[in-house]
């Protein structure tokens, strides 16, 4: 049966909201005929309550072939941080880094931001690692059971979810589209397949974290689909060839998605 790609905005732990949405997708799948296949721009994680549950069930969905995920912005700072004061627990799931996380103590070695200038190492990685747990990480922790958020030593992971977030890519091709967690251009889409480090870092920070809208098409054979920057609804721009899907679920508006073989924007309140 022909798939039906309906390609969800940044879930943010409400699990919920999500599972009723994915309810309305196969609905309208089964009315064209097709086949549905939930894709996630990334965020699984953070602000809202239930990110265990979204990131088992995104995962399962994966090992199903009913879910695709990449990468968001948000699961990289969780995973940043827990190399930072919890390596432990990537230890005891038995996987690394993922590849395009730059551990904070990196990111402080080659002076990549302004505070990097000013703030001893370690002070720098528990700066970064308590921005985390201020946009939301903290209720990431309480969802898998941590009892104090603030304390690393008493972090709490599931391990298949841990390995399941440090192998997610950071690009889903389909023929029709390409999704990546956030705005990029077409030079960083097609560096995102590089064999140099440093081209493929930046590439990576910019599938991760971009919101400047791209002079020219990202991929000018599929439409780009992206998350991270909030709108008020599910914008299409023709003449770009991109949709940016993220309606703000965390924010208690829409949780949305756009069903790439219909044009469908499907949404429910969040």
């Amino acid at each position: 049966m022909a798939k039906l790609h309906a390609v969800v905005g940044d879930v943010h732990g409400c699990f919920d909201a999500l599972r009723r949405l994915e309810d309305r997708i196969a609905r309208h799948a089964a009315r064209e005929g097709l086949e549905p296949v939930v894709v996630s721009v990334g965020d699984l994680v953070d602000r809202g309550p239930k990110a265990s549950g979204v990131v088992g069930h995104v995962r399962r969905g994966v090992a199903a072939g009913t879910h695709v995920a990449v990468l968001g912005n948000h699961e990289e700072m969780m995973l940043a941080s827990i190399e930072a004061f919890a390596p432990g627990l990537l230890s005891e799931a038995g996987v690394v880094l993922h590849p395009a996380v730059v551990p904070y103590g990196a990111v402080w070695d080659r002076q990549q931001t302004p505070s990097s200038a000013w703030m001893p190492r370690e002070m720098f990685c528990w700066f970064r690692t308590l921005m985390w747990l201020s946009q939301g990480g903290a209720t990431t922790l309480q969802s898998y059971g941590t009892p104090r958020p603030h304390d690393p030593a008493t972090w709490a992971m599931d391990e298949e979810d841990l390995r399941f977030l440090c192998g997610l890519p950071l690009v889903f091709r389909s023929d029709t589209i390409v999704v990546t967690h956030a705005l990029l251009s077409a030079e960083a889409l097609v560096a995102l397949d590089a064999d140099d480090e440093e081209v493929l870092r930046k590439a990576s920070g910019m599938a991760l974290w971009g919101r400047a809208r791209p002079p020219t098409p990202p991929d000018p054979a599929r439409i780009h689909v992206s998350g991270h920057t909030v709108l008020p609804r599910v914008r299409r721009r023709g003449r770009l060839r991109t949709v940016q899907v993220d309606t703000g679920a965390f924010l208690g508006r829409r949780l949305s998605a756009w069903c790439a073989e219909t044009d469908r924007v499907v949404s429910v309140p969040a």
